[in-house]
């Protein structure tokens, strides 16, 4: 399979491309600046170079751009969701039609399933935008993946920080933490994307991909404190949370510091994310990961890191 894999410099990118030259596939790898380290049987090639360009063979598009959500969007962000996620979505559509590509791969959010937020809507309206690109003729395929969040070596973001809290030491729970929270290894996430890539079903699809198993977050910080041999993970009470969250509301506000426990972090902990892989399952997917796979390499890095 010869692939244009875009935004193929960022963290799923990265991984990404390596399963791929594993496994054989060839292609382009495409940013905002021409992607560097690439794998065997990849070229690189920056973004304002390749849309203009046409090409003799590519069998599908793998479109990984994104303006990734953040809590309190500014102005500015809500923008870049608009120019990136919707945007650069259309660009590479209209690429995929000038260049006769029939397959197209979107990674999405499962904040698109309920868009409440700037970030999920942008994200709905690329979807839109992908699956009426595929009604528009029989012969394409096209294929949303719904991601839960992400984490892997050389994450920075979502489940990193509460790793990072356990292995301290620190409380890292709120109340009983019951608060239950899909997730999904970076692993599961680029066997996902080569999956349905080579899948020829022409027509509109949407999967969620998620960790087989969803975790309390409890049950996450006891199996990161077991893996890391950590101690025994802490928590604190609810109401003492959310005089934290206050203070560090006012904190932030004053100095503009990114704090540990916000109001919007807390209502981000308290609030449950369960979803399944299960459509995709049935259609022939298997997770090559479990969460204990998946969090066991994301320990090992930060350990290696810090020791």
């Amino acid at each position: 399979m010869r692939c244009v894999v875009t935004g193929a410099s960022g963290f799923v990118g990265r991984h990404l491309l390596r399963r791929l030259a594993d496994h054989g596939h060839t292609g382009i790898a495409s940013g905002r600046s021409p992607p560097t380290d690439l794998p065997r049987g990849w070229t690189a090639a920056a973004r304002n170079e390749l849309l203009p360009a046409r090409l003799r063979h590519c069998d599908v598009v793998i479109h990984l751009e994104v303006k990734q959500h953040v809590p309190q969007p500014t102005a500015a962000d809500i923008e870049a969701f608009e120019a990136v996620n919707v945007g650069g979505t259309r660009d590479w559509l209209e690429w995929a039609t000038q260049n006769g590509v029939q397959r197209f791969v979107l990674t999405s959010s499962i904040k698109a399933a309920s868009p409440d937020s700037p970030y999920g809507r942008s994200k709905v309206r690329a979807e839109t935008a992908v699956s009426e690109w595929a009604a528009s003729d029989p012969a394409r395929q096209s294929t949303i993946l719904r991601l839960a969040p992400v984490y892997g070596p050389g994450n920075e973001a979502n489940l990193a920080a509460f790793v990072r809290q356990v292995i301290a030491g620190w409380p890292c729970l709120v109340g009983d933490g019951s608060v239950r929270k899909s997730v999904v290894s970076v692993g599961n996430v680029t066997a996902a994307l080569e999956f349905v890539a080579c899948r020829e079903r022409p027509g509109g699809m949407i999967f969620t991909v998620t960790d087989p198993a969803t975790l309390s977050l409890r049950e996450l910080a006891m199996l990161i404190a077991d893996l890391a041999g950590s101690p025994t993970p802490r928590g604190i009470p609810r109401f003492l949370a959310g005089c934290a969250a206050a203070l560090g509301d006012v904190i932030a506000g004053i100095t503009s510091r990114e704090m540990l426990l916000t109001t919007a972090r807390l209502r981000a902990l308290d609030e449950e994310s369960v979803f399944s892989s299960g459509d995709l399952v049935a259609a022939g997917f298997r997770h090559p990961q479990t969460t204990q796979d998946g969090l066991e390499e994301l320990v090992a890095s930060l350990t290696r890191v810090h020791s």
